[in-house]
């Protein structure tokens, strides 16, 4: 199906229909450089497979200018941070509402903390009813209290910074380092909440300052084996913000886990189904 944001972009979902009694919908985003795919694997057997098994009707989306909801950079698509927080999430989020029954976005990476971004700025028209949030965190020198791991930030925000100046946006596909590229507006955005705080570009939405007003159950789950983008420590800080929010620090032997997942193998791996199982309970009991 195709949701369109206000502005007129037009959103690409994949629906799963839920196995069955519906318990609700669960909207699922991917994180950057990559698209709704990542959120599915093995295809038929990942997270989205699991939850639509688990009774909830799922809807696969691709954010703007990822996967199906083009255009690509390639194709002169251009988008901004604040884009997916103020238009693409109220709009899949408003959609799904009008479907009836609870709405939760299980987001990973990006889509996580843009979601809580849009409900921290209350930006959604009725926010969604749960969160699931999968390694995400917001870069924020003040939240990472280890001074080797904020100049590893400051260097990789650095090298974002210039891959963006050189080629105007980020090349994933050319770097390999993901099949979906980024656009340069968007990249600005990411350096600039590095550099001078988590808020829109244009001042006007603090959403580190207005985490305390997100409510709803929130769970935000990491994996022992990140490193860096979502690493245990800048993380739970950023998930302490939210008011009665849950934080999961998981590794192997932990939650049916063999192994300490990363940032992506958190939900691309097929080993880290028994806690996709555990999650699914604890949005059951939330």
């Amino acid at each position: 199906m195709r949701v369109q944001a206000a502005d007129g972009w037009g959103l690409d979902v994949l629906r799963l229909p839920a196995g069955g009694s519906r318990r609700g919908i669960a909207v699922l985003g991917h994180a950057m450089m990559v698209d709704r795919r990542s959120m599915d694997r093995p295809p038929g057997a990942g997270l989205a497979s699991l939850l639509a098994s688990r009774g909830w009707e799922v809807w696969l989306a691709d954010l703007r200018g990822h996967g199906r909801s083009g255009p690509t950079p390639d194709e002169g698509g251009s988008w901004t941070y604040d884009d997916i927080i103020g238009l693409d999430l109220p709009a899949l989020v408003a959609a799904a509402k009008a479907e009836g029954g609870p709405v939760w976005v299980v987001g990973h990476s990006l889509a996580g903390h843009a979601s809580i971004a849009a409900a921290s700025a209350g930006l959604y028209a009725d926010p969604p009813d749960g969160h699931v949030l999968l390694a995400a965190n917001a870069w924020v020198p003040e939240l990472e209290p280890s001074f080797r791991l904020r100049r590893k930030k400051g260097a990789a925000i650095a090298s974002f910074a210039l891959i963006r100046h050189l080629f105007g946006r980020f090349p994933s596909r050319r770097l390999k380092v993901g099949p979906a590229d980024e656009a340069g507006p968007y990249v600005a955005d990411i350096v600039r909440t590095w550099r001078t705080g988590w808020r829109s570009r244009d001042g006007r939405h603090d959403y580190l300052g207005g985490m305390g007003g997100v409510r709803g159950p929130v769970l935000n789950v990491v994996g022992r084996g990140d490193r860096l983008y979502a690493h245990p420590s800048g993380a739970s800080r950023w998930t302490a913000r939210i008011p009665g929010a849950d934080f999961w620090l998981v590794g192997r032997g932990e939650r049916g886990l063999p192994f300490d997942p990363d940032h992506m193998t958190l939900v691309t791996d097929e080993r880290a189904r028994p806690l996709w199982g555990h999650i699914a309970d604890w949005m059951e009991r939330a």
